[in-house]
């Protein structure tokens, strides 16, 4: 990062006779990223990115420019809290569906009416299904949009059909299957890739959020992608060690919870007995935790039997957190309420 900075300072002279405002983003970035795409076997040119400022901020313009209030919008499920925001935002009833493209397409078939439709597609979606999920897609579709937040294993990406395909990907530290997507979330930096005539929609939207990414960071993050600084295997090997001292240290002290060790990602997704997480959530900064109740990453008061647990903490810290998470389900199972919202935990 810090030399990846110093490198886009040398280089940051050249653009002062530009204005600094360029709502597509710099050329050296936008074809940084049609690289990136290209390496996994999507060809893809400059014209079809669009640089912004995280992939929220591309989930935003997108929203804005897409949606119309009487639309539907199809999420994964769970899925990230603030994309089901944005959304509603946008649009009408955010409904969930399956982690199976196939099914979830016929059911949308089935109920969508004349109603058009956005789905937005987890990319821990399996590739097969994602694939055909969108060439199987009723013609009322109007895009699919598929996050590539977590994508960097180095795999080839699904061939969507270009009229209804739009990405959106981001620097943003992500582990995916073998690969981690990237440097730090800090660096703010995401994209969209999508048709030029879709993009050119976007840009004329734009203004209302705002004019422009930094350039600095957009150098930056155009060095770090085409040095291959995505690709960071000691420490996809420390999160993988994080990921099993998690999964032995629930088994140890709470066996009665259902995990499934994820391929990707840097949580895990645990499930209890009974309908306890607000309560867990709402209890747990008592026991000296902080807890994300499960029903804020769906919709329809779904989830309020699961948590969503990171293991990005050191190993120790991970099997202390255990201990606490422990004992506050045994204080929330003897009464206790808690004073603490529980959905305010991003």
């Amino acid at each position: 990062m810090h030399a990846a900075f110093v490198s886009a300072l040398e280089k940051l002279p050249r653009h002062y006779e530009r204005h600094g405002y360029d709502r597509y983003g710099i050329e050296v970035l936008r074809d940084a990223v049609a690289r990136w795409y290209e390496q996994r076997g999507l060809p893809t040119s400059r014209d079809s990115i669009l640089v912004t400022s995280g992939a929220q901020h591309a989930l935003a313009l997108l929203a804005r420019t897409m949606l119309a209030p009487r639309d539907r919008v199809v999420i994964d499920h769970p899925t990230y809290p603030h994309a089901i925001t944005t959304l509603r935002g946008a649009a009408g009833p955010t409904r969930p569906g399956r982690s199976d493209g196939c099914r979830l397409g016929r059911r949308a078939t089935a109920d969508s009416g004349k109603v058009r439709e956005t789905r937005l597609l987890d990319s821990r979606l399996p590739q097969p299904d994602r694939s055909m999920y969108v060439e199987g897609g009723p013609a009322a579709t109007r895009a699919c949009l598929s996050d590539d937040r977590g994508r960097d294993d180095g795999g080839h990406m699904p061939r969507w059909r270009s009229a209804r395909a739009v990405r959106a990907g981001t620097t943003r530290r992500h582990q995916h299957r073998v690969g981690l997507q990237s440097v730090w979330g800090g660096l703010r930096i995401g994209w969209i890739r999508a048709s030029p005539a879709l993009l050119e929609r976007v840009v004329q939207r734009r203004p209302v959020l705002d004019l422009g990414t930094p350039v600095v960071e957009q150098l930056a993050t155009a060095i770090l992608l085409d040095g291959g600084s995505t690709n960071r295997p000691a420490a996809i090997d420390r999160l993988r060690e994080q990921r099993d001292t998690l999964v032995r240290a629930l088994g140890d002290a709470m066996p009665h919870l259902h995990s499934r060790p994820p391929a990707g990602g840097v949580s895990l997704w645990v499930g209890f007995p009974t309908q306890i997480s607000s309560r867990l959530a709402a209890t747990a900064p008592d026991h000296g935790l902080t807890l994300a109740a499960g029903p804020r990453f769906g919709v329809g008061g779904a989830f309020e039997r699961h948590l969503r647990l990171p293991f990005t903490l050191p190993a120790d810290r991970l099997v202390e957190a255990v201990g606490r998470l422990a004992r506050t389900e045994i204080a929330v199972t003897a009464g206790a309420t808690g004073r603490h919202p529980p959905n305010e935990i991003g």
